[in-house]
C-alpha cells in the first residue's frame, strides 16, 4: 500500500513538472539528467541545476530516482530565493519519503520557504501560519534537530507575530462597531497564544467586553488573577484591577 501510494504521489508530480515545462527537452536517460543537474548544482549554477534536474524527474522510472531530483530541485530553488517555486519539491519529496535521512532537512527548509515569505500584521499571514505549523512539526518528530537549528526560536517569533495580527484585528472590529467579530478575535488569541506579548492586552479587552456577561465573568476573572501575578502582568495591573472589580460586581449578582 506505501508503494502505491509512493507511485501515485510521483505520478501526479510528473505530470504537474511536465504541464509546466515550456518545451520538450532532448531525450536522454533520468541518471544523467540527474548527474548534470547535480554537477550545476556544485559550482552553484542553481538555475541550470533546476533545469536538468526538472527533466530528471520527467525521464524518471522510479520514484527513488525522481524523490533525489524533487530534493535538489527544492533546494536549487531555495538557495536561489524562488520560495514558492522550491514549496512543491519538498513537499513532494516529504509526501514520499516522510522518514528518510534527509527528511528533517527538506521539512526545515519547507519551513524557512514559508518563514521567508512572511509579510507585516496589516497583510494576509497565511505563510506565518504555515512556517509554524511545519516548525512546529519538525519539532515533534526531530527535537534535537530543530534544537541544532533554533527553531523554537523562530516559533516563538511566529506565535508572537500572529497574536499580534488578532489583536489588531480585534482593535479594527471594535473601530468599525462590531464587538462581536471583535470578542471572537479575542477569543482565539485568549485561547491559542497564551506565551506571547499580545496575551495580556488581549485577555484585558476580552475582559472589559465581558462586563456584561455573567456566564463569562468567573472564566475570565481567574485568568486576570493569574495574569496580575505574572511579570508581564504588572505593568497592566491598574487595567487589571479595575476589570476585576468590574467583573466580581457582575458575578455576585448572579
Amino acid at each position: 500500500m506505501k508503494f502505491a501510494k509512493k507511485i501515485l504521489i510521483f505520478l501526479i508530480f510528473i505530470f504537474i513538472v511536465v504541464g509546466c515545462s515550456s518545451k520538450e527537452p532532448p531525450k536522454k536517460p533520468a541518471e544523467e539528467w540527474l548527474k548534470e543537474g547535480t554537477q550545476y548544482f556544485q559550482k552553484k549554477k542553481y538555475q541550470k541545476a533546476a533545469e536538468a534536474l526538472e527533466n530528471a524527474i520527467i525521464e524518471a522510472e522510479s520514484p527513488d530516482l525522481a524523490a533525489q531530483a524533487q530534493l535538489l530541485l527544492g533546494d536549487s530553488y531555495f538557495l536561489m530565493k524562488q520560495y514558492e517555486q522550491a514549496i512543491p519539491s519538498y513537499k513532494e519529496y516529504l509526501n514520499i519519503y516522510p522518514d528518510s535521512p534527509d527528511a528533517k532537512r527538506a521539512m526545515y527548509r519547507l519551513g524557512l520557504c514559508y518563514y521567508n515569505q512572511v509579510d507585516t500584521v496589516d497583510r494576509d499571514l497565511e505563510n506565518a501560519e504555515l512556517a509554524l505549523k511545519t516548525f512546529t512539526q519538525l519539532k515533534e518528530k526531530y527535537p534535537d534537530f530543530a534544537k541544532e537549528n533554533k527553531v523554537d526560536k523562530k516559533i516563538v517569533e511566529l506565535k508572537n507575530l500572529l497574536a499580534e495580527k488578532e489583536l489588531y484585528v480585534a482593535k479594527f472590529y471594535f473601530r468599525i462597531k462590531e464587538p462581536a467579530s471583535a470578542i471572537k478575535r479575542l477569543e482565539y488569541l485568549v485561547k491559542n497564544f497564551k506565551d506571547t506579548k499580545a496575551y495580556p492586552e488581549g485577555l484585558i479587552m476580552l475582559a472589559e467586553s465581558y462586563v456584561d456577561k455573567p456566564d463569562k465573568a468567573q472564566e475570565v476573572v481567574n485568568l486576570l488573577t493569574e495574569l496580575a501575578k505574572t511579570k508581564e502582568g504588572m505593568t497592566y495591573l491598574g487595567r487589571i484591577s479595575s476589570v476585576l472589580a468590574k467583573l466580581e460586581k457582575v458575578i455576585s449578582k448572579k
